[in-house]
């Protein structure tokens, strides 16, 4: 739980800097596009590798590689940048999370009690909301109270990116501080004996992978595009630095919310009505989002946002984590993250290119259709609870 903290820490705090230090550089709608795609580029082609791996060799290399992989990417961000470098950076920086998530899904998914696997889903969406809605939180605090992006990735935002590689480090101490699971240390010969053929078409043949990888792929990139465009959007509305880290905050203070009630909502509406539902209003509160320039609407609509893309993700997992053949878990969660990984190279790079064409207002309706199409897919499907 250490590991997967300091991880979306890491990754949510940098982000939207990443973001205010290519607006320095003059960067278009389109240049944030590409910077937001270059993140899940690495770990794309990296996914379904890493699940085989830590199918084969177990958890812990994983959970020690990644973080070591994003310590190294914030002490690099001390240094002065240009377009390209953040790009590179950015790709690493989606790497190294690439494989401390493979390695810490892989963990829970063998929990072999259902009940407890799904308590420890909770559990870890729980962390990982406390991450994101810390880390922009910190990052604005650090970065300072004003509407300059230069200002932002002065002195105050080189003290953030300082804070960042002390947290990585945290991480990368605690990972190697992990024992090895029972499976790793006893059970790899049996595992791979026992291992179902076929790897990721054996995987993507259990019932309602597709929806699932849909699902999960629409909400994480709907994420990715509010964490890099709501700066710009702030920028021309005259927010703060600071402002924007606190409205992020709180859309991640009510992923943490909805997560924390998960289990009783799954109870009383089923997996596949709850997501869809959630969809639906997450989708809405990104369509209207650029209509609202007062911060306390701005503030009423992230709680409404937050609350509904805080339910992908863990829903998703639970329904992979649940129905992956035995020995091909790691396998499983790759997949599923490499879906992510598709979608958020894809769709913020075309939505970067609407955006430059249309206007900024594109970069919040262009996800908000998708989550409304991918959401009515789920309700109409036969997804298994």
């Amino acid at each position: 739980m250490i590991v997967t903290v300091v991880a979306q820490m890491v990754v949510y705090g940098l982000r939207p800097l990443l973001s205010y230090e290519a607006l320095v550089l003059d960067a278009s709608p389109a240049g944030l596009g590409l910077l937001t795609a270059s993140f899940s580029v690495l770990s794309l082609a990296a996914a379904i590798p890493l699940g085989r791996a830590v199918d084969r060799w177990g958890e812990r290399p994983f959970l020690v590689g990644g973080p070591a992989v994003m310590t190294a990417v914030s002490l690099s961000l001390l240094a002065p940048q240009w377009i390209m470098s953040l790009v590179v950076l950015s790709a690493l920086l989606g790497l190294g999370h690439m494989g401390t998530s493979v390695g810490v899904q892989t963990l829970i998914a063998r929990t072999e009690d259902g009940a407890l696997r799904e308590r420890r889903i909770s559990i870890f969406t729980i962390v990982n909301s406390a991450g994101q809605m810390l880390a922009p939180a910190a990052a604005g605090l650090l970065a300072g109270d004003t509407a300059s992006a230069h200002a932002a990735t002065s002195f105050s935002g080189s003290r953030a990116f300082a804070v960042a590689s002390v947290i990585a480090v945290v991480g990368l101490v605690s990972g190697a501080g992990l024992g090895r699971s029972p499976r790793s240390r006893g059970g790899r010969e049996a595992g791979r004996a026992a291992r179902p053929q076929g790897g990721f078409l054996a995987v993507m043949r259990v019932r309602s992978m597709p929806n699932a990888l849909l699902a999960s792929f629409t909400v994480l990139s709907s994420i990715d595009l509010l964490s890099a465009y709501l700066p710009a959007y702030g920028a021309a509305r005259g927010l703060s630095v600071r402002t924007v880290g606190l409205l992020l905050a709180v859309q991640g203070a009510a992923s943490l919310l909805a997560r924390v009630g998960m289990l009783r909502l799954i109870r009383l509406l089923t997996r596949r009505r709850l997501l869809s539902l959630s969809m639906g209003l997450s989708a809405a509160g990104l369509a209207v989002l650029p209509l609202v320039g007062r911060l306390p609407g701005l503030c009423l609509l992230m709680v409404v946002i937050g609350f509904g893309l805080g339910l992908g993700q863990p829903i998703t997992l639970g329904w992979v984590a649940g129905h992956a053949p035995d020995g091909l878990k790691g396998t499983a969660m790759s997949v599923r993250l490499s879906g992510n990984r598709l979608g958020q190279t894809l769709v913020p790079m075309a939505v970067g290119a609407l955006a430059g064409s249309a206007g900024l207002a594109a970069a919040f309706v262009s996800p908000a259709v998708l989550l409304a199409t991918a959401g009515f897919f789920v309700f109409r499907s036969r997804l298994r609870e």
